[in-house]
């Protein structure tokens, strides 16, 4: 039995894994909530007692220190982190390689695992990770990393609206629904305007890596929905919620 934590931007997501690929158990934290994470590991030590290592991903590395050091006091065990050098590729196009979020590397290759992969039915993985960014990742199913692109997530983008105009800015929960394109109120507004931005921007440019990928490689790509808003099917396509934890069991515990 294994901890597996995935430190993004704003929040840790923490997952327990046995021999299979989907956790057993999961909760997201603010990582700047320190308490909060706290707590939580004690409950996972005082409900999962046979803990044999811990594995993480970080793109937030002031939170790095926080982790390892409350893992360190619960568990009596150094965490790991994963870093590019662990992932089994066959190649990683990003110059340079290592600049590429470890995140968007751990969640394409997940999506190929899950998916499954042979030689005669080769196609290109683009997974969307709708977070603090909007991430558009491809990797060929021979785990040849291409790249991708960044956008602005649809929280970041609202926050960002607020702080250059004379709108008002209003803290926004969980999205839980794609909202009414209609609104009569300035934060129903600014958040539905948010929200379809998301939609629209990652349609569009979903569609254009699709015809990128089929010019250049002459195969199909499949469509994978994962992170803060993934909830929402914006698109039409897979979810899988736990993509980067499963990188991670992939890369770390799979066949160990």
């Amino acid at each position: 039995m294994y901890l597996l934590a995935d430190i993004g931007n704003t929040r840790v997501k923490l997952a327990i894994f046995e021999k299979a690929n989907m956790p057993i158990y999961y909760k997201a934290i603010e990582h700047s909530n320190a308490l909060d994470l706290v707590n939580a590991l004690n409950d996972i030590k005082n409900d999962y007692n046979d803990i044999e290592g811990v594995f993480y991903s970080s793109v937030s590395l002031k939170v790095n220190d926080l982790f390892e050091g409350s893992v360190d006091d619960c568990f009596a065990i150094k965490p790991y982190r994963v870093v590019h050098n662990d992932i089994k590729l066959k190649d990683n196009l990003y110059e340079p390689k290592d600049a590429v979020g470890i995140d968007r590397i751990l969640s394409t290759y997940a999506s190929i695992m899950l998916e499954g992969y042979n030689d005669k039915d080769k196609y290109a993985s683009i997974v969307i990770d709708m977070g603090t960014a909007t991430t558009i990742s491809i990797m060929l199913s021979d785990f040849t990393f291409l790249g991708g692109m960044i956008i602005s997530g649809t929280k970041t983008s609202y926050q960002a609206l607020s702080n250059i105009t004379s709108l008002p800015y209003y803290e926004i929960g969980p999205i839980e629904s794609i909202p009414n394109p209609v609104n009569n109120n300035i934060k129903d507004a600014i958040m539905s305007g948010a929200i379809y931005n998301t939609i629209g921007t990652v349609n569009y440019a979903v569609m254009e890596t699709k015809k990128y990928i089929k010019s250049k490689y002459n195969i199909r790509s499949k469509i994978f929905l994962t992170g803060g808003i993934s909830n929402l099917r914006l698109l039409k396509c897979k979810v899988y919620p736990f993509l980067v934890l499963q990188g991670i069991y992939f890369n770390m515990i799979y066949k160990k």
